[in-house]
């Protein structure tokens, strides 16, 4: 029996038709990961949300939820940023202090015990770099070490100096005023949108804050959630 190999002409039919195929899946596929990392980062910012608001309704004392720009030393506010903070504030005391406030202060280790109540005990010793319960007021943080490269963040509305996005939770779950101003009078009150980079093909999701202090994830743009 004969063997019969391929002609030149049915090699070069097959690399064409493998060539199409694969210029067909590889964008599909990037759009599928991009799509995939941008609900990821969306989702973590819901779910940083969900726990400030939880933590607030069950320490009954309020819970200032905050994106910031990294999570060392340096960190400060911010409105684009993927990472975020949860801390007790106690912002609403006359004097007020800033004790739910990172800037500067996202690299302290934490503290034993943790998760210090209102008002700041003096009594037992902290270990790590922070002296005092004042020193670290962190409840939970998104890892600075999770990348989520080609998604981009814009969070509205932001404030302060420099400007970054806020949030406030009450011991109802309500909405509190923040240090840095009102809450907005908008329906909804706050709105976290993810989507892809300039260039890039991806599925856009919303986080919102609703007046009441509900929070939920929508797919597509916060223009157009509803």
């Amino acid at each position: 029996m004969r063997c019969r190999g391929f002609s030149l002409m049915e090699i070069m039919l097959v690399l064409v038709i493998a060539g199409i195929m694969l210029a067909i899946a590889v964008p599909s596929f990037q759009e599928t990961m991009v799509s995939g990392r941008i609900r990821g980062v969306a989702e973590s910012i819901q779910f940083g949300l969900i726990q400030a608001r939880s933590e607030a309704i069950s320490r009954n004392a309020p819970m200032r939820f905050q994106l910031v720009s990294t999570l060392d030393a340096g960190c400060t506010a911010s409105a684009t940023s993927r990472l975020w903070v949860v801390t007790q504030y106690t912002g609403l005391t006359t004097p007020a202090n800033t004790r739910g406030v990172p800037a500067g202060r996202c690299a302290v280790n934490a503290y034993v015990p943790p998760d210090q109540e209102e008002p700041c005990p003096t009594t037992p010793a902290y270990s790590g770099n922070a002296a005092n319960c004042l020193a670290d007021p962190f409840i939970a943080y998104k890892s600075t070490t999770d990348s989520a490269p080609q998604v981009v963040v814009t969070a509205s509305p932001s404030m302060g100096t420099p400007a970054g996005f806020v949030v406030t939770f009450g011991p109802l779950g309500q909405l509190l005023a923040n240090l840095e101003g009102a809450v907005p009078a908008g329906t909804p009150a706050y709105t976290v949108e993810a989507g892809p980079s300039a260039g890039i093909t991806g599925r856009t999701y919303c986080v919102q804050v609703n007046s009441n202090g509900n929070i939920r994830l929508c797919s597509g743009t916060c223009a157009a959630c509803v």
